[in-house]
């Protein structure tokens, strides 16, 4: 990508639904350390100082809203909730679903090994960007723009027992209704042999409606859970 990134700010404020006042913070925070080191002569600082702020400030919002929603769960309950919410694997599938990979400056060599979809990248992009609403709005935008990402996955933050198996979880829910099994789909492939990551589309019908959506991880199954739980999140938010 070029160092010029004025054109992209302006489109991932629309995203992110936030209009920065220091349009530069958002810049570092998309910036990749290899970005940086490739172009040293022009100083141009990474993203990581402010990913090890956004990751104090989320873990305070999360914290925080399960103090609060959950008042008789204790804290080892509480603890395991967080740990689950600002996991690395969460973090990079709502950084995935603003599409946060795609503004990511990096190196060419970065690029070529699939930086763009690395779960490590796009969580700690996620991490920052928070970060950077913080430091230029506030806790309360940046408390809301974290809520309102949790909100579109919301198995994440109910009461209910945690599910293990989501393709499982899926499956019996479908035969209850009747329906056809999922259909999983690899749609991408990123990075070396050694280090892919793939993206699975899930795909299922119940009575008249089609629900799709899109899971990345580390390994094919982990991304069909990842997609099956997308799924299960969007039933939870439009029940048939």
């Amino acid at each position: 990508m070029s160092t010029d990134n004025s054109r992209q700010i302006p489109q991932l404020e629309k995203i992110l639904n936030i209009r920065f006042s220091d349009q530069e913070l958002l810049s570092t925070a998309i910036t990749h350390s290899s970005y940086a080191n490739r172009h040293k002569s022009l100083q141009i600082p990474d993203n990581e100082r402010l990913e090890f702020f956004g990751d104090a400030v989320l873990k305070l919002i999360v914290s925080e809203y399960l103090y609060i929603r959950f008042p008789d769960h204790r804290e080892g309950d509480l603890t395991k909730m967080r740990a689950q919410i600002v996991s690395d694997k969460t973090l990079a599938q709502l950084s995935a679903n603003l599409g946060l990979g795609t503004f990511l400056r990096l190196s060419l060599s970065e690029q070529r090994t699939g930086g763009y979809t690395r779960v490590s990248n796009l969580a700690n992009v996620f991490e920052a960007v928070l970060g950077a609403i913080y430091l230029d709005a506030g806790l309360e935008t940046a408390r809301e723009f974290v809520l309102r990402q949790l909100h579109t996955l919301p198995h994440l933050i109910t009461a209910e027992p945690e599910i293990s198996d989501y393709k499982s979880y899926l499956q019996e829910f479908l035969q209850q209704k009747r329906s056809d099994l999922p259909d999983y789909r690899v749609c991408k492939e990123d990075g070396p042999a050694h280090q892919k990551t793939f993206h699975v589309e899930a795909t299922i019908q119940v009575n008249t409606r089609t629900y799709t959506a899109t899971g990345i991880g580390a390994s094919k199954k982990e991304a069909e859970q990842a997609a099956a739980a997308a799924i299960i999140g969007q039933l939870d938010r439009d029940p048939v």
